[in-house]
């Protein structure tokens, strides 16, 4: 199925969604997963002409509008909004018309098949795409580092899992999840702030999500220098206010959790290192040295200063010997770059479910070919 136009590379994302062509090396766009329609209509949607804002534009307008996050914990929970996000994406941000383009969509590695075939129906009935692939993400992360096989670490903002990944197929049984994402980091930075009397006001979200991205790290061994130890952060209003003890154990909590949550630790709480070798320890036993040599991280944690080195120390210190932690620069775009990435190899395109199939065997191919 030759396609004559670059395809079209969505990577949904519980926070942000990033978008381009497989021709490109970087997403074309990159923006909040959400949908905002006004106060004053209290749910009564439809009665009355209105506006609908999607991304940065709802974001920016969030006191006057009721805003709704379309992507929970790597699943679609309201279809409608996502519909109206994929819309956004060709019309306003990409600048392409839906019908002239294949589609290769990322998505969660625990993403039901009912999801899938509900996408397929979205973008051939809604956007009348000609072409759809669906990928799970770890896969692609794998793809963008260049390797087909290994373990795929996904540190997102409400969900962080880990998926091991064999000669491109996702090993589903094995997957696990520590329970510890960016939002547990943002809630441990809000509480901690309260403690410390800092009242912020309308500013607060701001303060949190520029903390959580620019300010925290990860230590080789789970100690630091004292002079790398101090941390300040320079307020909108020019007040400056210490960070160093946020910094610090926001990084922390996964690898010791116990350390930073306490009495509020749950039992389903795991270290992200335990996580993964418990992972590997699901998978059949001549597969398990293989994962050991490509250990991805991806999602928007994953740009922690210190995080691959630290990730790599610790599974080492369990399993006693040495591991292969893959680094990048771009953890938050290696995903849709593996997109891009199988979206251009040769024998990739056997694997889109085109319009006419999805019409003439409907679910059955679904199923055949994600």
């Amino acid at each position: 199925m030759p396609f004559t136009k670059p395809v079209v590379v969505i990577d949904n994302g519980s926070y942000n969604i990033k978008a381009g062509f497989a021709c490109d090396n970087h997403p074309v766009s990159i923006f909040r997963t959400a949908v905002g329609r006004p106060k004053f209509l209290k749910g009564t949607y439809g009665r009355t002409p209105y506006e609908v804002y999607v991304g940065e534009d709802a974001v920016a307008r969030v006191d006057e509008l009721d805003l709704n996050y379309p992507v929970v914990k790597g699943r679609i929970t309201h279809w409608d909004d996502m519909e109206r996000v994929w819309h956004h994406i060709y019309y306003r941000e990409l600048k392409a018309a839906p019908e002239d383009r294949a589609v290769l969509l990322s998505c969660a590695p625990a993403t039901t098949m009912k999801d899938k075939v509900k996408c397929c129906e979205v973008f051939y009935e809604a956007l009348n795409a000609p072409a759809l692939c669906v990928k799970p993400q770890s896969v692609l992360a794998l793809f963008g580092s260049g390797f087909t096989t290994g373990i795929s670490v996904g540190l997102g903002h409400d969900l962080t899992e880990i998926n091991p990944v064999y000669a491109g197929g996702s090993i589903s049984y094995a997957n696990m999840l520590t329970n510890i994402a960016g939002n547990e980091i943002t809630n441990f930075i809000k509480h901690s702030f309260r403690r410390r009397g800092i009242r912020l006001g309308k500013q607060l979200d701001d303060v949190l999500e520029d903390v959580k991205r620019n300010y925290v790290y990860v230590t080789e061994n789970g100690a630091v220098k004292k002079q790398d130890y101090k941390k300040s952060f320079t307020l909108p209003d020019g007040k400056t206010i210490d960070v160093s003890d946020e910094s610090l154990m926001a990084g922390e909590m996964y690898f010791q959790p116990e350390l930073v949550l306490g009495k509020k630790l749950t039992s389903d709480v795991i270290p992200i290192q335990e996580a993964i070798v418990t992972s590997i320890l699901k998978c059949d036993s001549e597969l398990q040295p293989e994962m050991y040599d490509a250990i991805v991280t991806y999602g928007g944690m994953g740009t922690m200063p210190g995080l691959n080195k630290r990730l790599a120390r610790e599974l080492e210190a369990i399993i006693n010997r040495p591991v292969n932690v893959i680094p990048t620069s771009e953890a938050y775009a290696v995903a849709w770059l593996g997109g891009a990435v199988f979206a251009g190899m040769a024998g990739a395109k056997r694997l889109w479910v085109t319009k006419k199939q999805f019409e003439d065997q409907g679910e059955r191919i679904v199923k055949n070919r994600f």
